[in-house]
């Protein structure tokens, strides 16, 4: 009788080990395919259209100069970047706030920018069908800068490039 509760006892924890590992398994698989690069993430976009009177701007005039990631063919490029950021100002409260913010965490966005340049070569950045390789960088910007911030107010990037 005792070895039979005890195969009972045993089998019971092995099915539950059993689902706890599938469990974690699939778990474990959703999250891997929710967390994408960049680039193959779906391009955010504004919930509902803005005009530009929807829209506040943060510019830093100083442009940001950065080392690109070097070539495939061995060449060293830089890229000088000036930013602005579209602030969304339908909540009243909040957008002055977060302008406040980003103006006062001017060094953080510099970083975050210059982060994305050094990950991206001359010829990506350059491409030129539709200009991928621009909106890619400004929609990794966005990205990058709504996570730092947690905020969906930052609703675009404004940028000129300049390359070297």
């Amino acid at each position: 009788m005792g070895n039979k509760v005890m195969m009972i006892v045993i089998i019971v924890l092995l099915v539950g080990l059993i689902g706890l590992v599938g469990f974690v398994t699939v778990y474990g698989l959703q999250v891997l395919q929710n967390v994408a690069s960049p680039e193959q993430s779906a391009p955010v976009t504004a919930e509902r259209a803005l005009t530009q009177r929807d829209i506040d701007l943060v510019k830093f005039s100083d442009p940001i100069t950065s080392n690109l990631r070097r070539s495939p063919d061995g060449r060293n490029h830089t890229a000088r970047v000036t930013v602005s950021i579209g602030i969304e100002n339908s909540d009243v409260r909040l957008a002055p706030e977060l302008i406040a913010l980003l103006e006062d965490r001017e060094p953080v966005v510099r970083d975050i920018i210059s982060a994305l340049l050094r990950e991206m070569t001359y010829d990506e950045l350059t491409e030129t069908e539709d200009f991928h390789g621009v909106e890619v960088l400004r929609q990794n910007i966005l990205n990058a800068l709504r996570v730092e911030f947690g905020s969906n107010l930052i609703a675009t990037v404004i940028m000129e490039i300049l390359y070297a």
